[in-house]
């Protein structure tokens, strides 16, 4: 239903007949403008919801058109705009995609503006409807969209474009931006919102605290007569006990499938999110930016492609998204539990991840100060082992802490080079306490400086916790019968330190070759609240496609070492005989090292 005051009555009669009200879904979609028809001068109409979901309408005049602007061969409609309230709050965000009519044919979606802070005139740019069934074209050309949720291992998945990760209103000329994009959060902590807060500006959102969450199921008509264009349309990011979903209007649909935006959304190509109806809530006028205040409906389908011109969208499609579940405990108690859904994309799953689980930290306690956490988790990716994220965390920097360890995880498992990874779920459980657990290792003491193979050696190994009394900590370590002649090196340090030290002398041993070898590299990456104490030796070894062959022959290296081999092995000059841990209910710094002579 479209807004009766004075412009709209005008055309009510041009949108009844051109069937832009919300039965249109049931007939043919209008016609287009070319581009080269459109002249300065011209005026029209374009269609957004203000209030609720009734359609309402704003005037357009053509001031011309810009070629080759923004993007190369691309071209955008430059106009002038007005209507009840544009001329207070002038062009406002969450009018992207808003379609722009001329003579009753579709001419295009507004999208860009921000010419200055200030302008007096609501001066904006439309996108040409040309440019945007560009992206169904797209869409329909790569055969991975239709399928996303069973691409297979050698497809890439969603949020693989180029762009993805990158923040492109930096690189936007300052008089010429996409229209900004509201983005309705719930369930977050104002304080863990404020962390995040920067990054979405510079990707072109408003954030604002909202309401609403879409439902898990489409309606039983796949939201037919519901999502027209000018309508108010949600893509959800996140949700569940926490949402977060930006908001736009539609500008085009034919049969089941629908343009919207006008604009990049998240730069990600081929997509697989929910998309949803959306309630506008009210408009708030701003000086510097006005914007729609929206409430997220129900799931109408998915959004399958993002593109320069705007989002492509298939009506009762599923999406495609990774549900998650965090406990929090609170000195061993059960506090809450969290259960929510985020979306798939190699650049965005583990920010928003990121975001999730600090939000649970600062819901459950502070942003800052002093506290330990006790991480306890598993990503399950179908077709291989569980990954396992066990770690404890403390200090006054343990939100940044746990919430980096768990998304440099996913990084690595979404960026891995191998296989398409399927990520079906993340379970977390937290245990915080609000106490600083830290102690640092000030020496190490041994019971003897000679050790032959198959023998024992005692290691007394001294903390200093923060805070606290030293505490000695006793173990016996084995020696490994495969001693050669030289010393033993024997590392004791934290799981940060030696880690840090392989790497820069062996890096080899971090650069797996197949996505078993990587999970299993995760899943024995060492823990903060251990003692490591590593047996050593200086000896000739290779490491071969991710496997390490330690202490060779003379005669088998050289074999190796010819140029016939070159390429195929990485040298090595160390070997790891064994390596032992002490569990401490500490987060463990420092390191100390130590030589023994081998007696045999």
């Amino acid at each position: 239903m479209v807004r009766k005051d004075g412009f709209a009555l005008g055309m009510l009669f041009i949108l009844l007949f051109f069937g832009v009200t919300a039965g249109w879904g049931q007939t043919s979609p209008p016609a287009f403008m070319k581009l080269s028809e459109v002249k300065a001068g011209m005026s029209g109409y374009g269609l957004t919801v203000f209030q609720g979901t009734q359609i309402d309408t704003f005037r357009v005049e053509v001031l011309g058109v810009m070629k080759n602007i923004i993007y190369p061969k691309r071209d955008l409609i430059m106009v002038r705009v007005s209507g009840s309230y544009i001329d207070r709050a002038g062009v406002i965000a969450g009018m992207s995609g808003s379609p722009v009519y001329i003579d009753g044919r579709l001419v295009g979606a507004l999208a860009y503006s921000g010419f200055t802070q200030f302008q007096k005139d609501p001066i904006a740019a439309v996108t040409p409807i040309g440019e945007m069934l560009e992206i169904q074209a797209a869409a329909e050309r790569d055969a991975q969209t239709s399928d996303r949720m069973g691409a297979t291992d050698d497809q890439e998945m969603p949020g693989s474009s180029p762009f993805a990760g990158s923040e492109p209103q930096a690189g936007v000329p300052s008089l010429l931006r996409p229209i900004s994009v509201p983005l309705s959060v719930s369930g977050f902590d104002p304080r863990a919102l404020s962390l995040f807060d920067g990054f979405f500006r510079r990707m072109g959102f408003i954030p604002l605290m909202g309401g609403g969450s879409g439902t898990s199921t489409s309606p039983a008509d796949g939201g037919v007569s519901s999502l027209v264009p000018g309508s108010a349309v949600a893509v959800q990011l996140v949700r569940g006990d926490m949402n977060i979903a930006a908001t736009g209007t539609v500008t085009y649909r034919n049969g089941n499938t629908v343009l919207a935006f006008g604009h990049p959304f998240l730069w990600s190509g081929a997509v697989n999110i929910p998309m949803a109806k959306a309630d506008i809530v009210t408009v708030i006028p701003d000086l510097s930016v006005s914007v729609k205040m929206g409430a997220v409906t129900d799931q109408v389908g998915a959004i399958r492609w993002d593109h320069t011109s705007g989002i492509y969208g298939i009506l009762g499609a599923t999406p495609m998204m990774i549900p998650v579940r965090v406990n929090f405990k609170s000195g061993g108690q059960q506090k809450d539990t969290y259960q929510y859904e985020v979306m798939v994309s190699r650049a965005f799953t583990p920010f928003l991840l990121n975001m999730t689980v600090s939000n649970t930290i600062v819901t459950n306690g502070r942003l800052g100060g002093e506290r330990t956490i006790e991480l306890d988790g598993r990503v399950t990716m179908r077709g291989y082992p569980d990954i396992v994220l066990q770690d404890l965390f403390s200090g006054s920097v343990t939100l940044q802490s746990v919430s980096t360890s768990v998304t440099d995880v996913l990084n690595t498992v979404l960026d891995n080079p191998f296989v398409t990874p399927h990520v079906e779920a993340i379970s977390l459980t937290m245990n915080s306490t609000d106490d600083r657990r830290t102690a640092t290792i000030e020496g190490v003491w041994y019971d003897r400086d000679e050790v032959r193979p198959g023998s024992t050696l005692g290691l007394t190994v001294f903390l200093k916790p923060y805070r606290g009394d030293r505490v000695v900590k006793k173990t016996t370590i084995p020696i490994p019968n495969t001693l050669t002649d030289g010393d033993l090196v024997i590392s004791v340090g934290a799981a940060q330190m030696l880690t840090q030290q392989e790497v820069r002398t062996t890096p080899q041993r971090f650069r797996p070759q197949e996505v078993g070898q990587l999970i299993g590299l995760l899943n024995k990456r060492r823990t903060n609240n251990k003692i490591y104490i590593k047996l050593s030796q200086a000896a000739p070894g290779v490491i071969v496609k991710g496997t390490e062959l330690p202490a060779l022959p003379p005669s088998i290296l050289s074999v190796m070492e010819s140029k016939r081999s070159s390429g195929s092995f990485t040298p090595t000059r160390e070997v790891v005989l064994a390596e032992h841990d002490i569990v401490t209910n500490y987060v463990i710094s420092g390191q100390s090292q130590i030589r023994v002579r081998v007696k045999r």
